[in-house]
């Protein structure tokens, strides 16, 4: 790439602020407003927002050079303070929007170089928001949303656009949702779930010990009498509540939106309870599983593929803290000292 380092971060930074304020702003609140209430004044929180933007975009688009990201908080610092936890969350907005874009064009390609290219306005914007100074910036500042000035049916009727991807089975056994959609669906539900301040719960489902059964009972003899009734039985209980993706012969994923985490906890030690009590032809064992939870608040500013990581290292403390278990966080970070057993 010809661009400098510091012309790629200048670069990256006008990328943000210009996508937050045409896509994010201006699509999901200036428009529908100035729609629904021709002639009127935006309101003053929604105003605010836009202006902070347009002065932000118009002071890096002065800059002789590009600040390293250590000078970035020294400058902005200097300006308007209420605009930096502003500046924060929309940072965190467009990183999330890259991440998303990025995976879609990396699953097309094998090839290093290109492979590097497509993430490197991922990976720089990681570096901005690892550095001491961005992390200090506080706590996110709520957004003005929709639900703040329209009921729903208007709010749906500005979403139209955004459709759930069309079902598609595990091409094995043909009762769970195939892994492919379980990114595009979780980008649906959060996006649904989010302007209604509503959570998202991601869990990784795991079955204990399933190597035993296979070597037990053969592959063969497991396809045919255990996964099938196993997986019927998930297909039930998340049936009208969200939905399950098969990712392998014994791992699955589950979308729940709309559930809190103490709800979610429930729902899932329910199903924990129904796989165990599971009765399979010719086959002695009882099916036990390990459970990861994540919770994606409606201000979580990590990306799909790191809450779906969440989930994966909370699963992977489940299995490793006695199994038969649902393990989470207990807080919004990723730390695992925040994991811990909440339900066995």
């Amino acid at each position: 790439m010809s661009r400098t380092k510091e012309g790629f971060q200048k670069t990256l930074l006008r990328n943000a602020l210009d996508w937050f304020l045409k896509d994010f702003v201006n699509r999901k609140l200036v428009h529908p407003l100035e729609s629904n209430f021709p002639s009127h004044v935006l309101p003053k929180q929604v105003l605010r927002v836009v202006k902070h933007v347009e002065n932000l975009l118009g002071e890096i688009g002065a800059w002789q050079e590009s600040p390293s990201w250590a000078q970035l908080g020294e400058m902005l610092s200097a300006g308007d303070p209420d605009r930096l936890p502003l500046f924060k969350q929309m940072i965190l907005c467009y990183r999330r929007h890259r991440a998303a874009s990025t995976e879609m064009l990396v699953d097309k390609t094998f090839h290093r170089e290109l492979t590097e290219s497509l993430e490197q306005e991922v990976n720089a914007l990681d570096a901005l928001v690892a550095t001491e100074w961005f992390h200090q910036l506080g706590t996110l500042p709520p957004l003005p949303k929709l639900k703040d000035f329209l009921p729903v049916q208007y709010i749906e009727a500005v979403m139209s656009a955004l459709e759930l991807a069309p079902r598609q089975f595990d091409e094995k056994f043909h009762i769970l949702q195939a892994p492919s959609l379980f990114f595009p669906d979780l980008a649906y539900f959060r996006a649904k779930c989010e302007e209604r301040e509503a959570p998202v719960a991601i869990a990784f489902l795991d079955i204990d010990s399933f190597k035993d059964f296979n070597r037990k009972y053969t592959e063969t003899k497991v396809d045919r009498t255990l996964l099938p009734r196993f997986m019927q039985v998930i297909e039930a209980h998340v049936f009208h509540h969200g939905y399950a993706y098969r990712q392998g012969g014994d791992e699955y994923l589950l979308i729940i939106p709309s559930l809190s985490r103490a709800l979610a906890v429930e729902f899932l030690d329910e199903l924990r309870n129904k796989l165990a009590n599971l009765a399979y032809p010719d086959i002695e064992e009882k099916t036990t599983v390990s459970i990861g939870l994540c919770i994606a608040e409606s201000d979580c500013p990590c990306t799909d593929r790191e809450l779906l990581a969440r989930a994966n290292q909370a699963k992977e403390f489940a299995k490793s803290n006695g199994r038969n278990c649902i393990a989470a966080f207990r807080g919004p970070g990723p730390e695992p000292e925040e994991l811990h057993i909440v339900r066995r």
